[in-house]
């Protein structure tokens, strides 16, 4: 995603020292990334105070601030930054816990941490403790964060809340819009404690120079009577640098559209073996490699060379397949020569789409159906955890091959990570496939994981039935009172051999409402696997839970004539 690539630009500077004290238990760092991951992960700035009741609060700190600025960056470029940032500081904090508690010497790895995220034309905060994050901003001195001390008396506080005091934990998180000219101050409380807002205010608009502001800062703490560590950092917004329209689509034309391929044609080392799809949007061509290795080529159409959304879109659908790894998810795969134009190359599944499959054995047999809604799950749920949606599932979307089903295409994928960064080119809105896509991209309620849900058991009902669950009508509803006058359709009356437990499960995970539908897809594919015990009627219970007082009748009536035919017989003999 080169083309929104910003040209932040911070003016920074940090100090950190131990004031009157023999150590410095306070931590300070920032890092400032270059090329993609300055787009996707923007400039972190961090600092931590080590809780001085704490023997290893030194060390608590100088890990929490390391971690953070190490881990963070390496975390999926398409997770949204909330969930990048509080992962890392969730395992920090387990880290320092496990410290605490298995160390010898009972030292304690108490510290606190802020984390200020400068990213496109947003920030984001991360916080817990008592360190703090300022926003100056034209004349205004604002707090970002909240102290999380708790008074016992006038002149007694204490920290409530630290990493590594507690296994759980609860971080204070914000987003807000930045703008050129902001000046945020990060600071430990040897600082902000000694330093009235008044005379801060005064000395943040007294000089540009912040490497002299910060060390002025310190000095005035000392002053004033500070007995603890001092720490310091200043970072000024000169620049957000958002890409124009123009910039982004001199970025996406540098590679041309390639022309309309046929059979025997070479592009970069691949020669075309086959045409296997041609609509108005895109070509999809089989190609070999020189070694004979089978490939999928996809070409933008010339329809939309001068589209610069259509652009880029399809640049975004390599993107996001080069991130994701799961054997049900067709894996992307890098050309074996320097590309000239635009396209992109997948590995190639022999085998029919499931739109052939359900067309030729629908019904399938149920434990066939649930097999295949099974692998789909697995897919799914690897784009999930990189916090990106498909949005268009359908059987053309869904190729069988011998090692099972594969999802293709990206083309409609959200991604939470993209979706941060500021493109100056206005998007397409992609709602999937009508019948296939979940009511709220059309009746305007959110989405998310339980979107894609929607769609997978439209297609379990598919290869169950050959049948939409709610027929003709779903395609042309639009409103959520439309939708609400649709009535499931039983998949048992298009399949006597479905369970209909499983039909239960089917119609949950199809609810109109996204809340009403399974919290997770583990929880819908347990219930296609096994009975729902909370939805067996006493038609599908087994005899002794329908009718246990009859049973045992039966059988001592049972023994009772057993006893007395074998009296009979012995009597006899």
């Amino acid at each position: 995603m080169e083309h929104l690539q910003p040209s932040l630009k911070i003016a920074f500077a940090q100090l950190s020292e131990a004031g009157r004290k023999a150590e410095n238990q306070d931590t300070v760092g920032a890092r400032f990334p270059e090329g993609a991951a300055m787009a996707t992960k923007g400039v972190a700035i961090a600092i931590a105070d080590g809780v001085s009741s704490s023997s290893a609060a030194r060390q608590a700190s100088q890990t929490a601030v390391t971690a953070i600025l190490t881990d963070y960056y390496a975390t999926p470029d398409t997770w949204r930054t909330g969930q990048s940032a509080s992962r890392v500081i969730h395992s920090i904090n387990r880290y320092l816990w496990s410290q605490s508690q298995n160390n010898v010497r009972q030292e304690g790895y108490l510290t606190t941490l802020s984390l200020l995220v400068l990213k496109g034309d947003k920030l984001f905060t991360f916080h817990v403790g008592d360190s703090r994050i300022y926003r100056f901003r034209a004349g205004q001195l604002e707090l970002l964060t909240r102290d999380h001390n708790q008074r016992i008396d006038k002149n007694t506080t204490y920290l409530s809340r630290a990493l590594g005091a507690d296994l759980s934990l609860e971080i204070d998180m914000e987003s807000q819009e930045i703008e050129r000219g902001d000046l945020y101050l990060l600071s430990t409380d040897g600082l902000h404690d000694f330093i009235d807002e008044k005379k801060l205010i005064q000395m943040l608009q007294s000089s540009d120079d912040l490497d002299a502001l910060s060390k002025a800062l310190y000095q005035t703490a000392l002053d004033n009577g500070s007995e603890d560590n001092i720490s310091v950092q200043l970072a000024r917004v000169d620049d957000i640098g958002t890409p124009s329209e123009s910039d982004a689509i001199t970025v996406l034309s540098r590679l041309p559209f390639p022309p309309l391929l046929k059979p025997g044609n070479i592009l970069d080392g691949l020669t075309v073996e086959k045409i296997l799809h041609e609509s108005e949007r895109s070509q999809v061509y089989l190609v070999k490699t020189a070694e004979g290795t089978p490939l999928v080529m996809k070409t933008p159409s010339v329809n939309y060379e001068d589209d610069a959304a259509y652009i880029e879109r399809f640049v975004r659908e390599s993107w996001i397949g080069s991130r994701l790894a799961n054997r049900h998810v067709v894996r992307v795969v890098e050309p074996p020569q320097t590309r000239t134009c635009l396209y992109y190359l997948t590995e190639y599944i022999a085998g029919p789409t499931l739109t052939r499959v359900i067309k030729e054995r629908a019904p399938l047999p149920v434990s066939d159906a649930v097999e295949l809604a099974e692998q789909l799950v697995m897919g799914i749920r690897a784009l999930h955890r990189k916090d990106t949606l498909h949005q268009d599932l359908k059987p053309d979307n869904v190729v069988v091959g011998a090692q099972g089903v594969c999802l293709i295409d990206f083309g409609s994928c959200w991604v939470a990570g993209i979706e941060e960064m500021a493109s100056p080119i206005v998007a397409d809105k992609i709602l999937g496939t009508l019948d296939y896509s979940a009511p709220e991209y059309r009746y305007g309620a959110p989405t998310g994981p339980r979107s894609d849900q929607f769609s997978l058991a439209v297609l379990m009902y598919e290869m169950l039935t050959g049948k939409h669950p709610f027929g003709e009508g779903y395609g042309k509803a639009m409103s959520l009172p439309q939708f609400q006058k649709l009535k499931y359709r039983s998949a048992l009356q298009f399949n006597p051999l479905v369970p209909a437990w499983m039909d239960r499960a089917l119609e949950k995970a199809l609810s109109i409402q996204p809340g009403q539908r399974y919290e997770v897809l583990s929880e819908w594919l347990q219930d296609l696997k096994r009975p729902n015990p909370n939805w067996l009627t006493n038609r599908h219970k087994p005899i002794m839970e329908r009718h246990p007082e009859k049973v045992w009748k039966v059988l001592a009536i049972s023994g009772w004539a057993v006893a007395v035919g074998l009296l009979v017989f012995v009597v006899t003999r």
